[in-house]
């Protein structure tokens, strides 16, 4: 098959979306299927791959990491028109997304999107939550998620949230993923070595964007409890964002900077010997479709402590793989304090980790589109050519 990826996010940024898409990518292309990625261009980033195509983008004003696909027609959306794709799938329901629907109608195949985010709950990002209200977000789901032939979601929980929007089309869970090769030579030494940490330090970790959605603030105010017990410690955190600015000061303000890291960002490859050498991973966010992080730090070997949400209930089966704590930051702090003094819970939690991440492999999760992919396609072959359902601004320029 011939695959088109149209992802409104994919590296140099580095998000779950990005990872995943790269990943499923590799997967796919080692099943014998040939898959472009088609994203958004960012400045001296040159790709080496034929098969990834960029569009043209701007810095998004709010959050200037961010870069969003123009609307002009380009070499990029001139080549994509003229390759003869069996199937596209479309990432994050931004403006590449749109392309990848739009040049889907033009060339009469199946259309899919995974829904890799909660976009009603991110609406302060844009112009301050304002203009676009979460409502609106789940009315413009709604409809185009009932213009898809099949809507993907990674979990349980994104499912039950779409079908309250109304999304009447087949709804279809498949883990986004994890590629687990990238964890088996991980150092344990590469994050003391690289920050200069002292080997009995505890290190406690957190991953992610910089968002106001990720919560950290709540772990900060959980992690001046921790320092209190457990002052040889320190909390690292790993990221870019809009608040890192005021975490900072935050830290000041509750007399823990000096036990509290900011890395800024890290490269992909690194990733792994980060969490690896972390003694706990840490995490806040009640907005995760899934939980990416959360399962790379488990597949790391590094036992896990979360808010209590239902995205992480369906990764901790049974109770097993982490512990979710519902509570205030002193109820967190407690948490984290125990695990760190009971070794044997730890190596429990590990244990159960490798069992939880094996049913995640990318692998795993490309077969599963595979399948999905040859059934719509034999069956748009059955019900024959097509109209168009949407006659938009892509439309006109790839047909040009």
């Amino acid at each position: 098959m011939v695959i088109g990826f149209f992802t409104d996010g994919y590296f140099p940024q580095l998000n779950g979306v990005a990872i995943s898409v790269d990943a499923c990518a590799k997967a796919l292309e080692a099943l014998g299927h040939t898959v472009y990625i088609i994203a958004p261009s960012y400045p001296d980033t040159k790709d080496t791959s034929p098969y990834i195509l960029r569009v043209a983008s701007v810095k998004y004003p709010e959050n200037p990491e961010i870069r969003i696909a123009t609307y002009l027609p380009g070499k990029s959306i001139v080549l994509a028109s003229k390759i003869d794709f069996d199937i596209i799938h479309g990432h994050t329901g931004g403006p590449l997304t749109m392309l990848g629907f739009e040049v889907a109608l033009v060339k009469r195949v199946p259309f899919v999107v995974t829904y890799h985010t909660l976009w009603n709950q991110y609406m302060h990002y844009v112009m301050k939550g304002k203009v676009i209200t979460p409502k609106m977000t789940e009315i413009a789901s709604r409809i185009f998620g009932n213009r898809c032939d099949t809507v993907i979601v990674p979990t349980k929980k994104v499912r039950m949230e779409l079908l309250s929007y109304g999304i009447g089309k087949p709804i279809k869970i498949i883990s986004n993923g994890l590629d687990l090769t990238r964890f088996e030579e991980a150092s344990p030494s590469f994050l003391r070595n690289k920050y200069k940490i002292a080997p009995s330090t505890k290190i406690m970790l957190f991953v992610g964007r910089l968002g106001k959605e990720k919560s950290i603030d709540y772990l900060l105010d959980a992690y001046k409890e921790v320092v209190a017990k457990v002052p040889d410690s320190l909390f690292v955190i790993v990221g870019n964002g809009t608040e890192e600015k005021s975490l900072k000061e935050h830290a000041v303000k509750l007399g823990i900077s000096k036990n509290v890291l900011f890395t800024g960002g890290v490269l992909p490859q690194d990733m792994p010997s980060m969490y690896k050498g972390a003694d706990i991973f840490v995490f806040a966010s009640r907005t995760e479709t899934q939980g990416v992080v959360v399962l790379e730090a488990m597949a790391s070997g590094v036992p896990v402590v979360t808010v209590k949400d239902d995205a992480y209930r369906e990764i901790f089966k049974n109770g097993k793989g982490g512990v979710m704590v519902d509570g205030d930051a002193l109820q967190f702090a407690k948490e984290v304090i125990s695990l760190l003094s009971d070794e044997k819970r730890r190596e429990l939690l590990v244990k159960d980790s490798f069992e939880i991440v094996s049913e995640h492999s990318i692998l795993s999760t490309a077969r599963e589109l595979e399948t999905l992919y040859k059934a719509l396609i034999l069956k748009n072959k059955k019900r024959g050519s097509i109209p168009h359902r949407l006659s938009g601004y892509f439309s006109k320029v790839i047909t040009r």
